[in-house]
């Protein structure tokens, strides 16, 4: 009996065509004609898509206005922000700050992962691992939060340079305006730090504030631009002014902007997509004329 059911799983095993490896098989064989055609394809989608982007980038308005320079004697000073054209809202709300790099190797690396999804790491292990970049200690980090000799929570250079001035007293016309700061960080940021539990005798800073999650998400940058707020109460008429008062805490020595954009499906501004998928277009039909050249030559050759 067992012999037969042997040799009936092998009779099927002989006729199966996947378990034998006999399926039929295609390797493609590229023409030049082939080629040619794809890498238009590429060429014309590309070009075309760049174009559509730059097009939407160019109905985005932006107004940016420098304030370092009005806050240079005091720690709170207030600046008007004349609207050249009508902006529909949402507005965003933006600081920047120039040249500084947040994409610096070890700048980028002198954080403690673990310490920020709201794991205790010790003194010990932050030494180890290499992480926080000696910015462990609360003395390392110089906020004057005792006790000094405790692990910064949180550590590191990321953290120690959070950009901490603030906007107060949003106005449009003498009007008062209240723009949101909650829900503006990513969602992957928020479910990052859901597991922290502010302790206000350990940690330093509260790291749950959405503005603090997005500073430390770095920019790829060299003027790193960050989401502070949203004005979603009103359309701002053209000609209108908005005043705000900055708490210009530190960053004294860099240039920093207070920034205002619309966005549409693309997002903010930016010429940078568009002209990376122009680029590369180009390129596409570069490479496909030199196809073609290329395979007439050799075959004038011949």
């Amino acid at each position: 009996m067992e012999d037969k059911e042997f040799n009936e799983k092998y009779e099927q095993l002989k006729k199966s065509k996947f378990k034998q490896q006999k399926l039929v098989g295609w390797r493609p064989l590229p023409t030049i004609s082939c080629i040619t055609i794809i890498y238009l394809s590429f060429a014309l989608f590309f070009i075309i898509f760049g174009i559509i982007i730059l097009v939407f980038t160019g109905q985005i308005n932006e107004i940016k206005i420098r304030y370092d320079d009005t806050c240079i004697d005091s720690i709170f000073c207030s600046i008007n922000i004349p609207i050249t054209h009508k902006m529909t809202k949402p507005i965003m709300i933006y600081y920047e700050i120039a040249d500084f790099s947040q994409n610096h190797r070890v700048y980028m690396n002198s954080k403690s992962e673990k310490q920020l999804k709201g794991e205790e790491v010790s003194k010990e292990d932050l030494e180890k691992s290499g992480e926080c970049d000696n910015m462990i200690l609360n003395k390392d980090i110089g906020v004057g939060f005792q006790p000094e000799d405790e692990v910064a929570i949180p550590c590191g250079l990321m953290a120690k340079s959070y950009f901490r001035d603030t906007f107060i007293d949003w106005k449009i016309n003498g009007n008062e305006i209240n723009p949101r700061v909650e829900n503006i960080a990513y969602k992957s940021d928020k479910d990052k730090y859901e597991k922290i539990e502010y302790l206000e005798d350990k940690h330093w800073i509260n790291m749950t504030d959405e503005h603090f999650m997005i500073w430390m998400r770095p920019s790829p940058f060299s003027n790193p631009r960050k989401l502070w707020g949203i004005i979603e109460e009103e359309d701002i008429e053209k000609d209108s002014t908005i005043s705000v008062t900055i708490v210009n805490n530190n960053y004294r020595s860099y240039k920093k902007y207070i920034i205002l954009s619309t966005r549409n499906v693309f997002g903010g501004k930016s010429l940078f997509l568009g002209m990376c998928y122009i680029i590369f277009g180009i390129f596409c039909l570069i490479a496909s004329i030199t196809f073609i050249i290329a395979f007439n030559a050799f075959h004038k050759k011949k």
